[in-house]
């Protein structure tokens, strides 16, 4: 244990002092301390002393490690170091006897002492944090967060049934029963989106889909199971009660509509699902997919799906089924011959390879013009959600 919190190995263990007078604490072991009173009075000096000199240390640290990856290497391992000593500290505390009192304060003082190194550290210098690693870990407090109630807020009353949604994943989260496992990544979001929602009220009132409050939602990557299922449910809804019957089209409008909300680049809710945007654009193909073929022995929803279910597959079978945009496909097959992985006379000569074999959920046919069109403007969500794709392929190909 001691090997992992050496630092600065030219300068020996620097917190070995007070690392050994911790474990002296320890009633487990055969030579705990135990102290009289007049030994606390020069034990009070020391841990003074050593303070002084940690904080010292500390200061001068950054001169000492000019290369920013070498400082930054031996601050996080000083930080990891202090924690574990503050963790053993508090457990060695819990367990000497009440009978003890001066050692109780001896220890007492020790603790308070590496807190004051802790408040320091963290003070002068920003150590890395693992946003998804429990704040307790970091011997963090989690912030006390008075979430807005709708009684009091016009954003959160006038939208009910998602303001329950986003209390009870805010009760999930900050229960007493799972403080402890609270991240930084979980205490900053709902803070920030508690701030957004106390501070936005009407000033986006939503569109012809999306109320205000979806679009605060959706545009901070709230990608948490239950406002996936919230918005899946809406959509299936929504195309029930179009009283139009071309649940094709009104799908595909709605992602696009869903796809022209700006989203915050790199915020998400919860690291552990894919993003909100990536989530709902499958279940879009998926849906459209699924609708497509259960019309097609039905008569077509034009122009999305052919009248007969044999010229349906006479003219598929032979293409490649792409769950991608044409705007995106454009995208991609753009980006791989500008990087060489793929070469061709022109990017034209390529769209005019490709597009006949290629089909989407949206589209049977794809003409080589549209590519070519489509590679001339990009917008910011196709990049963001090829990306996405692209990032899921590459996990699966490391699993290979």
């Amino acid at each position: 244990m001691r090997n992992e919190l050496k630092i600065g190995m030219e300068q020996g263990y620097i917190l070995e002092w007070l690392d050994r007078t911790i474990n002296e604490f320890n009633p487990t072991q055969t030579q705990s301390a135990n102290f009289e009173d007049h030994r606390f009075q020069s034990f009070s000096e020391e841990v003074r002393d050593e303070k002084a000199k940690q904080i010292a240390y500390l200061k001068k640290l950054a001169f000492n490690y000019p290369k920013k990856r070498k400082f930054q290497e031996v601050l996080d391992s000083y930080f990891s170091a202090l924690n574990n000593l503050i963790d053993n500290a508090k457990r060695n505390l819990k367990l000497i006897a009440a009978e003890s009192v001066i050692s109780k304060k001896a220890l007492e003082l020790s603790v308070a002492s590496l807190a004051d190194i802790h408040t320091f550290l963290l003070t002068r210098y920003t150590v890395s944090i693992s946003p998804d690693e429990p704040l307790r870990k970091y011997n963090l407090e989690v912030p006390a967060i008075d979430f807005a109630q709708p009684t009091d807020n016009i954003l959160l009353s006038s939208h009910p049934a998602l303001a329950s949604l986003i209390r009870d994943e805010f009760n999930a989260v900050f229960n007493i029963g799972n403080l402890v496992n609270i991240t930084s990544r979980q205490a900053e979001y709902f803070k920030d989106l508690n701030d957004q929602i106390c501070t936005r009220e009407q000033q986006n009132p939503g569109d012809e889909y999306f109320c205000s409050l979806e679009l605060l939602l959706i545009e901070r990557n709230f990608n948490s199971t239950r406002f996936v299922k919230y918005l899946s449910h809406r959509f299936t809804n929504q195309i029930e009660e179009d009283a139009s019957g071309n649940s094709i089209e009104k799908l595909a409008y709605l992602q696009k509509s869903f796809n022209q909300i700006p989203v915050i680049k790199g915020l998400a809710y919860d690291r552990q699902h894919d993003d909100l945007s990536l989530t709902i654009n499958n279940w879009f193909i998926c849906e459209i997919e699924f609708r497509s073929r259960s019309n097609t022995g039905k008569g077509s929803e034009s122009p999305y799906t052919a009248p007969k279910a044999n010229s349906y597959i006479k003219k598929t079978a032979d293409k490649v089924l792409c769950k991608l945009t044409v705007d995106q496909l454009a995208l991609f097959f753009k980006a791989a011959d500008q990087s060489k992985i793929i070469a061709a006379k022109s990017l034209s000569a390529i769209f005019h390879a490709v597009a006949p074999y290629l089909s989407t959920p949206y589209k049977e046919n794809i003409s080589h013009g549209s590519l070519r069109s489509k590679s001339y403007s990009v917008e910011g969500r196709d990049k963001e959600q090829l990306l996405s794709f692209l990032a899921k392929l590459t996990r699966q190909i490391e699993e290979l």
